[in-house]
């Protein structure tokens, strides 16, 4: 039997931590849209057309609704089942970087790579609240690790599999999905000075390749959209879906001239990552300076350049857009870990005066983690979850392994770091968010009508955005024109205070059958989780019988 390394463990640990969000409930809006789509999908059998609201949806592309529809054909419709696309995926990338990381540098660079992509802060968010972001890290470092190989062997399967994942990620969120893969090709490409590689004609070839595997969005969006110019999209008719895809939704957002607007800021990205990329944010900026400095006088022939540009240029890009999200970064973060992973494996060699700083900097982190528990215990005071002495004891155990290893300080306390955050990601899908999901009101009325009006259905205002009810009630909604509202005597509501306060105002008669505490979990602050505070933070959601 093969013994248990500190980076089995970790890995274990991490999958079981993933496994621990998997049934947690959606959280409104992004997660629950899309699964709200995705189910209608699945139970109309339509995979060309998306609608959300009873209406035509023009916003995202199709795979992850396809993959997700078809995870509910498997398993019916869940949290679980919702999620699970997303995060294979995601493991796919991490396995993807493993990989890249091996073959550009060494294993024990692809081992710390594959385990600070797992661990970072917004990768386990992304796992747990999935949203398009594990489907992008995936597909985008297979596209990029497929054109490497490519470039290494000139295979042409190499070239077939980068654009087909290249065609995947083009399918999940738009044609500036392929920014990290083109940026980090022609970046290496021109430091190494390789002019003959950028002329190279198997690149139009994969141009074509894309080209054709990203048919079956254009079809879908060409029989939705540009067959029907009858429809009413943003408000206007003649509505290309085709060209909102190719252009709208990315040049458009990008130049904020599209349907969709944004407000960004320039240095978003920029501390954004300190956090999203815990604990190893502080690393990646000290780690991507080095390989920048160490390179600027004379090019060093051994290093590669894909991961420094796929990285940079993403975010300078995206930082230049108005369009800003926090989320954005992971589509980099496979990147970022191999920056990353380089520069720990460099520590005992070349760059042995920054042990003291990388010590501090994870010793903080470390601490940081581990006095978040407690603290938000005390505010919070979450329901208990059993699960979390199983988690407990792995870590244990896994801290034990890293003791007994033959591993210097430096490894010691890189696994250490990765360990201690795994722990806290626990403690957050255990207690923290389960407890503050008891106030996701439109979730627990869905439920709740469920099983006290199994054989009635439910209606909402005609311009409700409820997706998470939607998408919780085993019913069918129907939607009611508030003009409409004096015709649906005697029928079952679900509202809110604005609506209550409407009824009032035109005197619609209603009887409140249940009401439930609600609050927008995804704008978390201390007044709602502080326990003592909470209640002043609270509106309310309603089920109504109209009189």
């Amino acid at each position: 039997m093969k013994k248990i390394t500190p980076f089995s463990a970790v890995i274990i640990l991490i999958i079981i931590v993933t496994i621990i969000g998997l049934p947690l409930t959606l959280m409104p809006p992004d997660a629950a849209l899309y699964a709200s789509i995705s189910k209608e999908m699945y139970l109309n059998n339509d995979f060309i057309n998306l609608y959300s609201l009873g209406k035509d949806w023009l916003d995202k592309p199709h795979l992850p609704f396809w993959l997700t529809a078809i995870s509910f054909k498997i398993f019916g419709v869940s949290n679980f089942s919702y999620k699970l696309p997303g995060v294979l995926i995601f493991f796919f990338g991490v396995w993807i970087t493993y990989k890249f990381a091996k073959e550009a540098y060494d294993k024990k660079t692809a081992i710390l790579a594959s385990i600070i992509l797992s661990t970072s802060l917004h990768s386990v968010i992304s796992n747990f609240d999935v949203r398009a972001e594990p489907f992008l890290t995936g597909f985008i470092v297979a596209g990029l690790y497929y054109f490497f190989k490519y470039i290494q062997s000139k295979k042409i399967s190499y070239i077939i599999l980068g654009s087909f994942f290249c065609g995947l990620a083009v399918m999940t969120k738009g044609i500036f999905a392929l920014i990290p893969i083109v940026a980090g090709i022609g970046g290496h490409f021109i430091v190494k000075r390789k002019w003959k590689e950028i002329a190279n004609p198997m690149w139009l070839l994969s141009i074509v390749l894309i080209f054709i595997f990203i048919i079956p969005e254009l079809y879908s969006l060409y029989q939705q959209f540009d067959l029907h110019p009858e429809k009413t999209v943003f408000g206007k008719t003649n509505v290309s879906g085709i060209r909102f895809f190719l252009w709208d939704s990315q040049f458009g957002r990008f130049f904020n001239t599209g349907p969709i607007k944004g407000n960004g800021d320039i240095f978003f990205f920029i501390h954004t990552i300190l956090w999203a990329f815990l604990p190893w944010g502080i690393i990646f900026y000290l780690a991507t300076f080095l390989k920048i400095k160490r390179n600027i006088k004379k090019v060093k022939k051994e290093e590669e350049f894909y991961t420094l540009f796929a990285t940079l240029a993403t975010v300078g890009i995206f930082s230049l857009s108005k369009f800003q999200l926090a989320h954005y970064t992971n589509i980099v973060f496979p990147f970022m870990s191999i920056i990353t992973a380089d520069f720990i494996i460099r520590l005992n060699n070349e760059y042995l005066k920054f042990h003291k700083a990388y010590k501090i900097i994870l010793w903080f982190v470390i601490a940081l983690s581990i006095i978040v528990v407690p603290v938000i215990s005390l505010i919070m005071v979450p329901d208990f979850n059993w699960l979390i002495l199983v988690v407990l004891i792995l870590v244990l155990l896994s801290i034990r392994l890293v003791i007994k290893s033959d591993f210097d300080t430096i490894k010691k306390l890189f696994y250490y770091a990765a360990i201690s955050f795994s722990f806290l990601y626990a403690f957050m899908l255990t207690h923290f968010y389960p407890t503050l999901f008891n106030y996701q009101g439109g979730v627990n009325a869905a439920k709740y009508a469920n099983v006290n009006f199994k054989n009635e259905p439910i209606h909402f205002l005609s311009n409700a955005h409820k997706f998470e009810t939607e998408f919780y009630l085993e019913k069918p909604v129907i939607r009611v024109d508030k003009n409409e509202l004096l015709n649906f005597s005697g029928k079952l509501f679900y509202v809110n205070e604005n609506d209550i306060s409407y009824l009032k105002k035109h005197h619609i008669d209603f009887s409140i059958v249940k009401d439930f505490d609600f609050y927008r979990v995804t704008k978390l602050k201390g007044s709602f989780v502080n326990k003592n505070t909470r209640d002043k933070t609270l509106r309310k959601v309603f089920l109504v019988k109209l009189i």
